[in-house]
């Protein structure tokens, strides 16, 4: 997150140019509304990773306790939020474009 409090992939993500005509209020909001679709995003992932089962250890998956994989696999930690923000840094999923007129005047 950078000192503005949005992720560096909300920053340099493509701002639509019929947004950008509507202001920089406009603006603000769309950059607020993908902030919200990469939070959505990162934790719909988080989700839907598996956990591996009770006590498993077999494939390095399982720490022995029935924990996540996210306690096992160090580089999956970051996985959600990586995806997530490389989608927003894309464009995003398409829902900031649809919800940014309710963000305007929270983005800034």
């Amino acid at each position: 997150m950078s000192a503005t409090g949005i992720s560096a992939a909300v920053a340099g993500a493509a701002i639509p140019q019929a947004v950008r005509e509507e202001g920089v209020a406009a603006v603000q909001g769309f950059r607020a509304a993908l902030s919200f679709e990469s939070m959505l995003l990162k934790q719909m992932l988080a989700e839907a990773l598996p956990e591996s089962p009770a006590g498993s250890t077999e494939g390095g998956f399982g720490d022995g306790e029935g924990g996540s994989a996210f306690t096992a696999m160090p580089t999956a930690v970051s996985l959600p939020e990586t995806v997530a923000e490389a989608v927003v840094g894309a464009g995003g999923l398409g829902l900031a474009g649809r919800l940014y007129p309710s963000f305007v005047g929270i983005g800034g």
